[in-house]
């Protein structure tokens, strides 16, 4: 097992090398599936006119821009650890003319007051951050009563067949193909070891309950390939 400050010093190294072919990767390594889920996490709020959103480890800001392009019209703000991979997403919100704020800042101590935010999102990067409840609990802390977390993220899959070739894929061919177009083939091992690491769906729902959300449900995508958590901040 990884200390913190091992992990969180690998997370800024790998994030910091991959910003010039991030989005490349992801589209190449997720079959284009990534583009659809996260579609599929920004049509599952339900938004009404004036929301502000939360988008944390925002990356490349392809989620944010998602919810921003919701007809509600809300006010993103995405934030993530590593600056540079906020450079891509800086260029996107200008051209599309995006209602999205970009900032640094870590998902385990948010620079926010308490309830700012209509709904919080993660895509990709929950499993990243060593002190998964503590970012969960933060989420709540920003949340308005009744708002909801959407936990967008990889899971080994169930089904044995599938499990075993997910597997297989993820150990021998997302590295090489990482490295071949990243020139860091490393991270994307260390990667790869982040999912099949990262918790069942019940576990992980098990988490949200701890860090103190309620009603707390997923959805598997693409054969359980990745999964939508969602839970919410009591109304109490």
């Amino acid at each position: 097992m990884r200390d913190e400050a091992t992990q969180i010093s690998q997370v800024r190294r790998i994030f910091n090398q991959v910003v010039p072919v991030y989005d490349l990767l992801n589209h190449v390594l997720s079959a284009g599936q990534d583009l659809h889920w996260r579609y599929f996490t920004a049509k599952a709020m339900r938004l009404g006119p004036g929301a502000r959103v939360l988008d944390v480890a925002t990356g490349t800001g392809d989620l944010a821009l998602a919810v921003a392009a919701l007809p509600a019209k809300p006010l993103v703000v995405g934030l993530d650890l590593v600056p540079a991979m906020l450079g891509p997403a800086v260029r996107k919100v200008a051209r599309r003319g995006a209602r999205v704020r970009l900032m640094a800042g870590d998902g385990t101590a948010l620079p926010f007051a308490d309830a700012t935010f209509d709904a919080v999102s993660i895509a990709f990067g929950i499993r990243n951050i060593p002190r998964r409840l503590a970012a969960l609990a933060e989420m709540r802390r920003v949340l308005k009563p009744g708002g909801r977390v959407y936990v967008l993220e990889f899971t080994t899959p169930q089904r044995p067949l599938v499990r075993r070739l997910y597997r297989r894929y993820l150990m021998h061919l997302l590295p090489k193909i990482g490295g071949l177009i990243s020139g860091d083939e490393f991270g994307y091992r260390y990667l790869a070891e982040t999912i099949m690491e990262f918790p069942m769906p019940q576990a992980f729902r098990e988490e949200m309950a701890q860090a103190g959300l309620v009603r707390p449900r997923s959805h598997a995508l693409t054969k359980g390939v990745a999964w939508l958590h969602v839970a919410e901040k009591s109304l109490e």
